[in-house]
């Protein structure tokens, strides 16, 4: 195609590696929903999002509102995730993640921003970019990658 109108950018990463960090195959727990517009507004208004504040605890259940998903790779920028049950994933819509690392009590709660879509034996995964946690969750997680 011509400058002006460049060719569409695939949804799924191809064969060659993009990420920027290694990648580490981990089967996590994962809490999630889709960002409310109203919070996305607040985001770019520079309002923050206080759900990141709040401590929370890993319990059996999902926190309500949440759908519970499973991981199957995580890096220090994000993470592969299978999205079954989670209606309305799709490029550019955000996240928020509730992170279960194994033998820790409390989740690693973050924002991510759904980089593109797709499927992987046959059921429905996403590419997901942590835009957002605390100091304190990066570190545990980065535990998690060694």
């Amino acid at each position: 195609m011509t400058q002006d109108h460049p060719e569409p950018r695939p949804t799924v990463p191809e064969s060659g590696e993009k990420r920027i960090t290694p990648r580490t195959a981990a089967r996590l727990r994962v809490d999630a929903r889709l960002v409310r517009p109203e919070e996305r507004h607040a985001l770019m208004a520079g309002q923050g999002f206080a759900e990141l504040d709040d401590e929370a605890l890993s319990l059996s259940r999902p926190r309500h509102g949440l759908t519970r998903l499973e991981s199957r790779d995580v890096s220090a920028s994000g993470l592969r995730l299978k999205v079954q049950g989670l209606e309305g994933v799709s490029t550019g819509k955000g996240l928020c993640l509730d992170v279960h690392l194994p033998g820790d009590r409390r989740v690693v709660k973050l924002l991510g921003e759904v980089v593109w879509t797709g499927e992987s034996a046959g059921e429905p995964v996403a590419g997901v970019r942590m835009a957002s946690l605390a100091q304190e969750g990066l570190r545990r997680l980065l535990g998690l990658l060694g």
